[in-house]
């Protein structure tokens, strides 16, 4: 009597259990996963190689994502396959020309309702990051190119990729980048964050010019200041405070002081809480609510917000205001 065939399901469940168990993984079973050509199962076997460390099964994976390359819609929809390979490569730290040349510059367009759409941003960013880690010669080539991809999130990969890089160099492609905008802030918010992690003091005055714009450029310079945590950039964050629109201050200024995470910056929000007019008083609460969760900072603003308006109290989330009499 004939075996009956394994299902999809079958196969994938076998692959989750395989995850999940605390004993070493069947690595001929893994290895049979990975040559498989619907990417779904691939993917999960990809998840194991990295997460279990199986050096010995690198090999497979370029081959593996050539296979899922062929006919990609039918066997790997959504480029999981495809991804999983990638990041199991990254977390190995293996270079590898198969998987990451031709994936830098993979789209792959998929059927969705009223027209088709590019699944392979993802990975297209994936492949950026491989490239900057790894040091090659032409990263900065091929990472520029990916700064001009029309999907967000390879821009955004993009954008963080330059920054991985370590090469000061590559600031001045990100300079460029913010000074022509673009319309998604996430990317920008990466472009920003890059270029202060190359170079952390020698960018504040680019910053000082970006901050003068009163724009959405300047409130996402703000924003990045205050993610750097250099205390450097509090004087910059304080004179925005000073001349931005009160919309502005408050929907963004206050929030990057908070995310200095300093205790000089948080007394100059405490100040506002306790002295401020009511709106700041609130936005300045509401800014140091993000760390509710750090007991000192927390105290600090009870202390300041006592005997203030109800609201002030409410927007802080850190304690109960007194109920209305």
């Amino acid at each position: 009597m004939a075996r009956p065939s394994r299902t999809l399901d079958d196969r994938l469940a076998d692959l989750r259990a395989l995850e999940r168990s605390p004993e070493a993984p069947d690595t001929e079973a893994v290895r049979e996963a990975l040559r498989s050509k619907t990417g779904a199962v691939v993917a999960l076997a990809a998840r194991i190689v990295a997460g279990r460390e199986l050096r010995g099964l690198a090999a497979e994976l370029g081959p593996a994502f050539t296979r899922l390359c062929e006919r990609p819609v039918e066997r790997d929809p959504g480029c999981r396959g495809k991804v999983a390979i990638a990041k199991a490569l990254r977390a190995l730290e293996e270079w590898e020309d198969e998987v990451f040349v031709p994936g830098v510059a993979l789209v792959q367009h998929e059927p969705v309702w009223g027209g088709r759409e590019d699944t392979a941003a993802e990975l297209r960013a994936e492949c950026a990051m491989a490239f900057a880690h790894s040091g090659r010669e032409d990263a900065l080539e091929v990472l520029a190119d990916l700064l001009a991809d029309p999907e967000r999130a390879a821009r955004a990969g993009a954008a963080q990729a330059l920054g991985d890089t370590g090469r000061p160099d590559a600031a001045a492609l990100l300079r460029y980048k913010v000074r022509i905008g673009d319309p998604e802030p996430d990317v920008l918010s990466a472009c920003l964050g890059s270029i202060l992690a190359l170079g952390p003091r020698s960018s504040l005055p680019f910053f000082a010019g970006l901050l003068e714009g009163r724009d959405e450029r300047a409130e996402a310079a703000a924003l990045a200041l205050g993610s750097s945590r250099l205390a450097a950039a509090l004087p910059l964050l304080l004179a925005y405070c000073g001349e931005a629109t009160r919309d502005a201050r408050e929907r963004t200024g206050y929030l990057a002081l908070a995310l200095l995470r300093d205790d000089a910056a948080n007394d100059v929000l405490l100040g506002v809480v306790r002295d401020g007019e009511l709106p700041d008083a609130v936005a300045a609460a509401r800014a140091l609510s993000t760390f509710r969760d750090d007991a000192r900072v927390a105290a600090r603003l009870r202390a300041a917000a006592q005997g203030r308006e109800r609201a002030v109290a409410e927007a802080s989330g850190v304690f109960t205001p007194a109920p209305r009499g």
